[in-house]
């Protein structure tokens, strides 16, 4: 697969190759946000392949990207924080899915994520706290700081899935926080399509 860069501005479409490469199941790395580079993928698309990829190249953070109606839905409450801390995402308890091992395995969080994106989850499908931690997105953006992780949602769903995005934080070998430049290199080392992210 050649390395393509594709503005996914969402003003226009998402771009197309990043609709296809979500669509069949791979991975996109995203740029554009001010906290480093993403890589995403459908949570219903989620495999055991796919996530000891994203936990080998991230800190091992694996995120569930979701809109708050489905997090209320599927009774997911939001972790308390200190007045002190930073509110700018709204990170949930960590959940793992009923009939998992000991949940930290890609294994384990693949099976997870596939339940989180399922159309058919119920709130008994998790147990909490476990080991994947969705973010809360609002189902009507409205503020920059959300739009990273609403873009990768957008994108998940214009690929036909159910809107919830897996996502990690890619990091250097030496845990700092892969920066757009160094998101470039590993897209391109990876055959990884680059989805630029018009903020």
């Amino acid at each position: 697969m050649s390395h393509a860069v594709v503005d996914a501005d969402p003003v226009r479409a998402a771009g197309e190759a990043v609709v296809n490469e979500i669509s069949c199941g791979r991975a996109v790395v995203a740029i554009g946000g001010n906290r480093g580079a993403l890589l995403f993928f459908a949570a219903e698309a989620a495999s055991t392949a796919l996530l000891s990829f994203a936990i080998r190249h991230s800190s091992g953070l694996i995120h569930a990207a979701m809109r708050s109606s489905r997090l209320d839905l599927l009774r997911i409450h939001d972790q308390p924080v200190l007045s002190s801390e930073d509110r700018s995402l709204g990170f949930t308890v960590a959940v793992d899915a009923v009939g998992v091992g000991t949940g930290i395995s890609g294994r384990d969080r693949a099976l997870t994520l596939r339940r989180l994106g399922s159309p058919d989850a119920q709130p008994d499908d998790f147990h909490r706290p476990g080991h994947v931690l969705p973010v809360r997105c609002p189902d009507f953006p409205c503020n920059d700081r959300d739009r990273l992780w609403d873009y990768i949602i957008e994108i998940v769903q214009r690929a036909g899935f159910t809107p919830v995005a897996a996502a990690c934080r890619l990091v250097h070998d030496s845990g700092d926080v892969l920066d757009d430049a160094g998101a470039r290199e590993f897209a391109a080392r990876f055959g990884l399509v680059l989805a630029s992210i018009g903020l």
